[in-house]
């Protein structure tokens, strides 16, 4: 009985290891799968952090920095937070939004009241010049957005669309599509920001318009992006991008006629420093009449833009961009028509124009942090004012000041100061001043 005693519990003990290796074995059949889609089933959301290689606005009220385009679809992270598995299906999917409540109070009437587009300011001669100051308030700027992510033989395809309801001729909710594209083994297909852009640079405003001389054109394209050269830490990319062109020219010029895609580039280095990218456009602008007549001008951009780490939690960022007939790809002129007008010959020219900005975000503490910025535009428009008519636009000039805190990352609660110039081709000017309070959640 004693041996057989003896016999039973060395059983028992080789089962009990036996077991143990049986569930080791298991957890190392499932970890991979796990870190691999960066999610646990069942656990709460996780929070995005700070990105090693290249600046991210975690301060912006806007997800645009977060589903920008990425090479080789590189999440922010090394895990991806957020996302949930599909069970059955290799896919996984984040959904997400910001409901956005924000009070406006302006000095006086400019186009939407929910809107400070400096180039709308009334200037001296027009209606509402001295119109008093005008209180309003709008959700408009809520937003709705998803991302798929699923393993394909060409690598990781990524699904990406958001919407908000904010656009500048109506004041109440309408639709208005910001992405949606499908990107996979560098290729992409749909509608994103331009290549001329740098989503990355532009100043954390609490303002949605931005700084008057931001370049932002979203619309439809067809991308791809190679890794020239990586060291360490550091990334050299090159984008390459056709682009729908969208010819903007005024009335008296005759209809706007695309002759083909725009063609833009951009060569960006990306460090732990921050970024750096140069960006240029091409495209054909042309006009036509009902008799049959035509011409066509050729407009081309330049732009650098930076994003620089600071200390602290700082960082300053800004961009100098000009060129010819490219009005459409910048804040205060797109949807103006003034990528080209007639001179006095008839001849139709593509106008000249050259903008900048800065921005700089101090971090005062855990949860506050402000940003300031300034922006400013110009245009050679004088020489075409029979053209583009005596309210034609000349420049403009911009400046933002705001206080942000977030008791949390899911929450946001700002002021923000806004500054405004406006001078027509006439040298008529004017200008306005906005304060705002923004309430964020984010979901």
């Amino acid at each position: 009985m004693d041996e057989l005693k003896v016999k039973v519990e060395q059983m028992e003990r080789v089962l009990a290891e036996q077991a143990k290796q049986i569930e080791a074995l298991k957890t190392q059949r499932t970890a991979p799968a796990a870190t691999d889609a960066g999610v646990a089933l069942g656990a709460a959301v996780f929070e995005e952090e700070r990105p090693e290689t290249f600046i991210v606005d975690k301060q912006a009220p806007t997800p645009k920095q977060k589903l920008a385009p990425r090479p080789d679809n590189a999440p922010l992270t090394t895990t991806l937070p957020g996302f949930w598995a599909i069970p059955g299906t290799g896919m996984l999917v984040r959904l997400g939004g910001d409901a956005i409540g924000v009070f406006l109070v302006t000095s006086k009437l400019m186009g939407a009241t929910e809107w400070f587009v400096t180039s709308s300011i009334p200037v001296s001669g027009q209606p509402y010049f001295d119109s008093p100051f005008q209180f309003s308030g709008t959700a408009n700027q809520s937003d709705l957005n998803f991302e798929f992510r699923m393993p394909t033989p060409a690598g990781i395809l990524r699904v990406v669309y958001r919407n908000d309801f904010a656009q500048p001729d109506s004041p109440a909710f309408k639709y208005d599509l910001k992405e949606f594209y499908v990107q996979a083994a560098n290729f992409l297909v749909g509608v994103t920001e331009t290549v001329f852009a740098d989503p990355d640079a532009q100043p954390s405003t609490l303002d949605y318009e931005g700084t008057n001389s931001e370049v932002s054109y979203r619309h439809f394209q067809v991308r791809y992006v190679l890794r020239l050269a990586r060291s360490g830490h550091a990334d050299l990319l090159l984008n390459v991008a056709l682009e729908n062109p969208a010819s903007q020219i005024p009335a008296s010029a005759g209809t706007p006629r695309s002759v083909a895609p725009d063609g833009t580039a951009s060569l960006r280095l990306e460090g732990r420093l921050g970024h750096i990218q140069l960006a240029t456009v091409l495209r054909g602008i042309g006009s036509q009449t009902s008799s049959g007549q035509s011409q066509t001008v050729m407009g081309w951009g330049l732009s650098i833009s930076s994003n620089l780490n600071l200390w602290g939690g700082d960082f300053l960022s800004f961009q100098v961009a000009g060129g010819q007939g490219v009005a459409a790809y910048f804040d205060d002129t797109g949807g103006l028509g003034l990528d080209a007008a007639q001179n006095t010959a008839g001849q139709l020219t593509a106008l000249p124009l050259f903008g900048a900005f800065v921005g700089i975000t101090h971090q005062w503490a855990a949860q506050w942090n402000s940003t300031a910025s300034y922006g400013y535009l110009v245009m050679d428009t004088v020489p075409y004012a029979a053209s583009v008519g005596s309210a034609g636009f000349r420049r403009s000039q911009y400046a933002s000041l705001n206080l942000v805190f977030t008791p949390s990352k899911r929450f946001l609660l700002g002021v923000e100061g806004l500054w405004g110039y406006n001078q027509t081709v006439t040298g008529a000017s004017g200008q306005a001043w906005r304060g705002q309070t923004n309430f964020q959640f984010t979901f």
